[in-house]
């Protein structure tokens, strides 16, 4: 894949806004909720760029459905931070049993390339993150729906990485005749 270069910068973007989004909890509530509206939306943007520029990907289509996906739960949950923390918590915990469920389709569809046991692992987080914000466990300044979000948006973000350093290592190693 000539275009490794993509999936490294979605990578890289989505390990930025998963730092952001665990640095957020030191915030106030309507600005936690507000800036992970915003990280989800970049997220999402940067994803469905990165997914039109990649068209000949097998999981490109995947992709550019879950970037969406990001982008619309993004914008829902900036448009509503002061709702109520349960109407935000569960509107992420939705977003991320969207994103979850996708990622894994998407591991799927793109098994044998390298790095897809990476997105697998992604959406398995994310399933998780979806599990622990709708059983409403108790959370702490350490533990709330910003960190969580965060962690899912980190472990897609090293996903990505993986994929393009092992795309471009793919690349770079002469083919046996």
């Amino acid at each position: 894949m000539s275009k490794w270069p993509w999936f490294l910068l979605l990578g890289v973007v989505l390990i930025l806004c998963g730092v952001l989004a665990v640095m957020l909890p030191v915030l106030s509530t309507i600005a936690v909720s507000s800036v992970l509206g915003v990280v989800l939306s970049i997220a999402g943007v940067v994803k469905i760029i990165e997914a039109l520029q990649v068209k000949e990907w097998a999981g490109s289509t995947w992709h550019l459905l879950i970037g969406a996906v990001e982008v619309v739960g993004g914008i829902l949950i900036y448009l509503n931070p002061l709702k109520g923390a349960l109407a935000v918590t569960l509107l992420i915990g939705i977003v991320f049993l969207i994103q979850g469920v996708m990622q894994i389709a998407l591991a799927f569809r793109v098994k044998p390339q390298s790095g897809w046991g990476w997105l697998l692992i992604a959406g398995l987080v994310a399933l998780g993150v979806c599990a622990a914000m709708t059983m409403k466990l108790r959370y702490t300044s350490f533990y709330t729906p910003g960190t969580m979000a965060g962690v899912a948006l980190l472990v897609g973000g090293c996903a990505y990485v993986a994929i393009a350093l092992a795309n471009r290592r793919a690349r770079r190693t002469p083919r046996p005749a």
